[in-house]
């Protein structure tokens, strides 16, 4: 039982790499063998989708991508995992730019442009998505339309099988708010949502981890 986290977030130590930790320790708790890709990596060097089409050439190599660059090796690796996490922070309504492109070049070779409703795949996923970020509760969650513009990016995970989303919200950002021009903030509440409400993201982050193992586990 293999299990593959994918943290989209530059910051290795905070909020999304603190749930995806979590995760992990779950999944591994269940019996899976986890591996952690930091996207953000220095030593990664990649783009999104490259529009070369070499997915979709008759007799070609189908469900994975190609293109050879650095990404290539965490999408056969995904493609092949029992259980993918992927985490990001959110900006500017969606996941992080290096997300994004993963999910492009993992998604776009499982579209089969000879039937939709059969997408391309090796084998059944159980996937689930992270989400951090500053938006302070479900209501606002909802008014802004956060759950149609992220949620529309995690679905396509289904395309490989049962997916699910996870949220964080009304996260810590800085170690010292008096350092940053951040005053629409309210610091006392969000400090005490990082002393109540984070804990049981991260209780729940745990719970989701080990939940996708047994779900994968008893297909």
């Amino acid at each position: 039982m293999k299990a593959l986290f994918v943290n989209g977030s530059p910051r290795k130590n905070m909020n999304t790499a603190l749930m995806l930790e979590q995760a992990m320790l779950g999944a591994r708790e269940a019996g899976a063998e986890v591996e952690l890709v930091n996207l953000y990596d220095r030593s990664l060097n990649y783009k999104g989708c490259m529009s070369c089409f070499a997915c979709k050439v008759k007799g070609g190599r189908k469900g994975v991508c190609s293109f050879k660059d650095d990404l290539l090796p965490i999408l056969e690796k995904a493609v092949e995992a029992d259980v993918l996490v992927c985490g990001s922070p959110v900006y500017c309504s969606y996941p992080s730019a290096n997300l994004r492109a993963f999910m492009e070049r993992l998604v776009f070779p499982a579209v089969n442009y000879s039937d939709y409703s059969h997408p391309v795949v090796n084998k059944v996923i159980h996937s689930a998505t992270i989400y951090t970020m500053n938006c302070p509760n479900e209501d606002i969650y909802r008014q802004i339309k956060y759950d149609v513009l992220l949620e529309a990016s995690a679905r396509q995970l289904g395309m490989f099988g049962p997916t699910e989303v996870l949220l964080a919200l009304n996260t810590w950002q800085f170690n010292d708010y008096n350092r940053y021009d951040a005053a629409a903030f309210d610091v006392a509440a969000k400090q005490a949502q990082r002393d109540t409400q984070f804990p049981k993201d991260l209780e729940a982050a745990h719970a989701l981890g080990r939940r996708l193992v047994e779900q994968a586990g008893s297909k």
